[in-house]
């Protein structure tokens, strides 16, 4: 069962509340650009299709400002902006569907199916709560706004009262112009000015100024005195003392030329606030051409000054966040394509000033190349494109040529301004650097051939390895045992590849890896060499061999007796060019061998297989001995397996056939 829908806030009907909107003058007024720029930031700064200035009255709420939202009000059971009122600070909504207080909103169910909301409460310059500046989007949002985004409609709110407060403000200055133009009359004058603004005037021969109650207490003159005339000098004290000497000079001229006096400077209250005051004034002369009065009025205009001093903070805040965030931001005007404004970070990924063109041909300036190296067209940038109304968002990454001829590759993106009919008045576009993406790309599409030809590679020798293994095992159970204990020797060596930093394996891992296997004591083999970096190839290689060296040695040799031990030492003999790398290994303790009666595989196998080096094979009474000497330059080159001396296949037949000669000589 639907439960229903919470009430509206009491704020919604309060007496206080509506005079105070009633007051301002706003409900069914006119499009002011004021209100549709702070709109039109909002949708921006939050990243969505509809942002409102909602104005919520007694029975329906109205939009001063909007866009992305036809219609200009809507009842108040369509009202989300309501609840707003009661809120503190920002109000934030992420699924409209979820929340029992909006979920049956017509704007909910039917059209246009608003789903998100965030409204920042609006207040009248009395403090009143008006309405929200809220923006919505057609898609829930589950994170809500992130907090530089809530931030900045906090702040753009604020800027609405700000708007308000000088509109008020010029409401009455407006005013006050449409009195003092009703007559330049001096009684005419100050009778209008009187009760609302500060009056005086001055005889100038007596030297007596005569003023209303309210201009002597903007001055600190005692209002009584002031109604009974006293000296220009008893009202001068008031002016701020920066300000005494000029506002001095510009008196004494309007007296010298009869001509009017329109100033604004600072007064020094009694209890020593500043306050800011606009005044105008007269000075009439006599048929001899004498100064004889000075009449006048002053307007308190603190509150306007410092309006203006809040939009120009917030002017400052704007620009200071244009030019932190971390990318380059540029705007222009539709449909001339002038570009009216680019921040800091443009400048540095271009290497210049941001380019100040007339229109959008003038784009050509900018010099940038396609991947496959063909020169960017002015049009072909996005900026262009939304300008002249291709298109209302664009993208191209390109690699932009700075004016030192470096050239860097950056991401474009630009999306069209529209005002409220959908027309487009402008763009914004933002150039990142992505150089360093376009780097690790590269480097990456390195390392997948890499991977690639060493896959292909090791499938090649895992075939070879499992072809030879059957066709020369007794049976099927002794190929998987010699299979098994083959590919985990591969694939130790592949991990220690795999492990390093560079492209390079240890000789010690090599060794320590290839005859674990067979070290069923831990005491099996003493190893001995320096430390030393070998080439893949080299690194596959010489596992495999001292794996079938150990595993002859195992069935056969050495490690057949529990006495019996393997010595495995490597050195590297001269340097640079010439530098050879030597390994012995030596069988000792072990039952008592003789040499085979052919050539072996294994001389064949250890010179072949490590780039073309010397072997030396003997059969001595206490073990075999293998020497292997080759250069140490043909250790540290990977080569393709189609360069090998020795191919995979031939390797597996040298390897079965020294098995063939071992048990040959054992017998």
């Amino acid at each position: 069962m639907l439960m229903p829908s919470p009430p509206l806030p009491t704020l919604v009907h309060d007496p206080a509340r509506l005079d105070a909107l009633a007051a301002l003058k706003l409900l069914d007024t006119a499009p002011e650009e004021d209100f549709d720029d702070i709109v039109q930031l909002a949708a921006l700064v939050c990243d969505v299709p509809v942002a409102l200035v909602s104005l919520v009255a007694g029975d329906r709420q109205w939009f001063k400002a909007r866009v992305g939202f036809p219609p200009c009000e809507t009842s108040l059971n369509a009202s989300v902006c309501a609840y707003t009122l009661a809120e503190p600070d920002v109000l934030t909504i992420p699924d409209l569907t979820a929340d029992p207080r909006t979920r049956d909103n017509p704007l909910v169910t039917g059209e246009p199916f608003i789903r998100f909301y965030a409204g920042a409460p609006l207040h009248a310059p009395d403090g009143q709560v008006l309405g929200s500046l809220c923006v919505i989007d057609h898609k829930p949002r589950a994170q809500g706004l992130t907090a530089k985004q809530a931030d900045g409609l906090r702040r753009l709110s604020r800027q609405v009262t700000t708007v308000l407060r000088e509109r008020q403000l010029n409401r009455e200055m407006r005013a006050t112009r449409d009195a003092l133009h009703l007559s330049e009359e001096r009684l005419n004058f100050a009778f209008a000015a009187a009760g609302s603004l500060g009056w005086w005037d001055w005889d100038i021969p007596a030297d007596r100024l005569y003023a209303g109650e309210q201009f002597a207490r903007m001055f600190s003159v005692d209002p009584v005195k002031a109604a009974q005339g006293a000296p220009l000098s008893a009202f001068v004290d008031g002016i701020h003392p920066d300000d005494r000497g000029w506002v001095g000079e510009r008196i004494q001229h309007s007296l010298d030329t009869a001509g009017e006096f329109s100033e604004e400077y600072r007064l020094c209250r009694a209890d020593g606030a500043v306050s800011w005051v606009h005044a105008r004034g007269r000075c009439f002369h006599d048929a001899g051409g004498k100064p004889v009065r000075f009449p006048g009025v002053v307007l308190d205009v603190t509150a306007h000054r410092e309006a203006d001093a809040a939009r120009l903070a917030s002017e400052a805040r704007l620009r200071t966040v244009m030019e932190t965030v971390p990318v380059g931001i540029l705007l222009a005007e539709a449909p001339s394509g002038r570009i009216l404004m680019g921040n800091g970070r443009l400048a540095e990924f271009l290497g210049h000033e941001t380019l100040y063109a007339s229109s959008s041909n003038a784009y050509g300036g900018f010099v940038a190349f396609h991947g496959d190296g063909r020169p960017v067209d002015g049009h072909e940038y996005p900026l262009a494109q939304i300008t002249s109304g291709t298109c209302k968002r664009a993208s191209l990454e390109v690699q932009y040529q700075r004016p030192d001829g470096e050239r860097r590759w950056i991401a474009i993106a630009g999306e069209a301004i529209d005002d409220e009919q959908g027309a487009t008045v402008g763009a914004v576009v933002a150039v990142s650097d992505i150089e360093d993406r376009k780097a690790a790309e590269a480097h990456q599409d390195i390392l997948n051939r890499e991977l690639s030809h060493r896959l292909k590679n090791t499938l090649t020798l895992v075939q070879s390895i499992a072809s030879q293994t059957l066709r020369n095992a007794p049976s099927l159970t002794a190929a998987r045992d010699a299979l098994a204990a083959r590919l985990i020797v591969l694939g130790k060596a592949h991990d220690i590849l795999l492990a390093g930093q560079t492209d390079s394996a240890s000789v010690d891992q090599v060794v320590q890896e290839a005859v674990s296997l067979h070290d069923d004591t831990g005491r099996r083999f003493r190893i001995t060499g320096p430390s030393l970096l070998i080439g893949p190839s080299a690194a596959l290689s010489l596992g495999l061999m001292l794996h079938e060296l150990a595993t002859n040695a195992q069935k056969y040799g050495a490690l057949s007796v529990p006495a019996g031990w393997v010595s495995i030492g490597w050195t590297v003999e001269g340097e640079g060019a010439e530098a050879v790398f030597q390994l012995d290994w030596q069988e000792q303790g072990g039952p008592p061998v003789t040499a085979p009666t052919r050539t072996g595989f294994g001389s064949r196998l250890i010179q072949r297989g490590l780039a073309g080096g010397d072997v030396s094979l003997r059969y001595h009474s206490e073990g075999v001995h293998c020497s292997l000497s080759a250069p140490l330059a043909g250790l540290r080159v990977d080569v393709q397996p189609a360069a090998l001396p020795c191919p995979a296949s031939a390797l597996l037949r040298q390897i079965e056939g020294l098995h063939e000669r071992r048990m040959a000589g054992s017998s």
